[in-house]
């Protein structure tokens, strides 16, 4: 049995499969060439992974911690000490910012489709846009300097501070300082020198080597993460080949093919 399998009734399960099994021709027809059976299957693809995302935001997300709250406690604003609520800061506040970028939207829309209206709209959703971009980029920059960079220049440090380990420790301490300086060198400095140009020439040339380095870095960087995405995908493929092909459920629907079309 693979993650693949449905415990569907057996008539919808095969008609499932079918159905999966011509859009993966649709979509992988692409390789032969673009054509609006391939926009189709692409579309079709992304309007119910849109649709499945809506039904599993408001079913564990929207209703149980936002709506059904606020229902059961409308006017919950200040405590008997005039202080504000959780519900408040939980409840009432995310639901104005997100009728402000409701309405933000719909007045974008309208706009689009009639050259004209108000931006009113978009300027009071500015705050709401700009807390949830904030707080995004506040949360990733603070992960990946306490999962990532910080973990990873201590455990460099940490390799190389016994002198009588191994020498390939040793090496990929260093090798990895060298790098991760390297990569944020050269995100700093970028394809303009100018930001170095203030040190001396001895320490600009040993800064462009180092930025040099950290981009080679990156660009390894980049090409396994395309690699492992690529392996990733093909392990997918391969499972969907095995479904369709190799499955029971897949040896019935052929039989039945089969049958339908006149063989035995």
């Amino acid at each position: 049995m693979t993650p693949l399998d449905s415990s569907l009734p057996p008539i919808w399960a095969n008609l499932g499969l079918l159905i999966g099994f011509l859009f993966s021709l649709l979509i992988l027809s692409f390789v032969i060439r673009d054509s609006w059976l391939v926009r189709a299957a692409q579309y079709l693809l992304v309007g119910v992974t849109l649709a499945y995302t809506v039904v599993l935001v408001w079913s564990n997300v929207l209703w149980p911690r936002l709506f059904l709250p606020l229902l059961t406690a409308p006017i919950t604003l200040l405590d008997s000490r005039g202080q504000p609520t959780e519900q408040l800061w939980t409840g009432w506040l995310p639901l104005v910012a997100g009728l402000l970028l409701w309405a933000a939207g719909i007045d974008q829309l309208r706009q689009r489709s009639t050259d004209g209206g108000q931006i009113g709209l978009r300027h009071l959703a500015a705050f709401p846009l700009a807390l949830l971009v904030g707080v995004g980029l506040g949360a990733g920059v603070a992960g990946a300097i306490q999962g990532t960079l910080l973990p990873q220049f201590w455990r460099a440090g940490e390799m190389g501070q016994s002198p009588t380990g191994a020498p390939s420790l040793f090496l990929t301490g260093l090798l990895t300082l060298l790098l991760t300086g390297g990569a944020l060198l050269h995100l700093y400095s970028g394809q303009a020198t100018g930001n170095v140009r203030r040190f001396p020439a001895p320490l600009q040339a040993v800064l462009n080597g180092w930025a040099w380095l950290g981009q080679r870095g990156l660009w390894l960087a980049a090409g396994v993460i395309f690699a492992r995405l690529f392996a990733s995908r093909i392990t997918l493929l391969i499972a969907r080949l095995d479904t369709l092909f190799f499955s029971q459920q897949a040896d019935n629907l052929w039989r039945w093919f089969l049958a339908l079309v006149g063989g035995s």
